[in-house]
């Protein structure tokens, strides 16, 4: 098998459109490089933004036997609030004394005390008190 030899010659113009590409190309990356850091600089700047929330403080409810954080209340202040539908475990924290619960949704009826550490039936309750 023989092989034919070209000579590679390049004229002036297909140089000037050679350094155009990797022109080109250069400016692309850098555009592509600061939209990446300008992209991880916003989420990062939202992340630190975010309120961190305490879940070992207060009164804690949990979905998933314990594992799932619901909802936090930092400091019971003996309100009635609505009790969270999904919550299947509660933990009152040292701040917390006691939790009522009732199956009415405004804190009537008959009171349930439920403690400090308890599991339940999600939905089982409608309302409660913490102090």
């Amino acid at each position: 098998m023989r092989f034919k030899v070209v000579p590679a010659i390049l004229l002036v113009k297909d140089i000037h459109v050679l350094e155009e590409v990797i022109m080109r190309k250069a400016a692309l990356r850098a555009v592509l490089g600061l939209t990446a850091v300008a992209g991880i600089a916003v989420s990062s700047g939202v992340a630190f933004a975010a309120p961190a929330i305490n879940w070992e403080s207060g009164l804690t409810f949990y979905g998933d036997n314990f594992r799932t954080p619901v909802a936090n209340f930092p400091n019971p202040d003996g309100g009635c609030h609505p009790f969270p539908a999904d919550a299947d475990a509660l933990v009152g924290w040292s701040n917390v004394e006691n939790v009522i619960a009732y199956r009415t949704d405004d804190c009537s009826g008959y009171p349930i005390a439920l403690g400090t550490l308890r599991t339940f039936r999600p939905g089982e309750y409608a309302s409660f008190t913490a102090f």
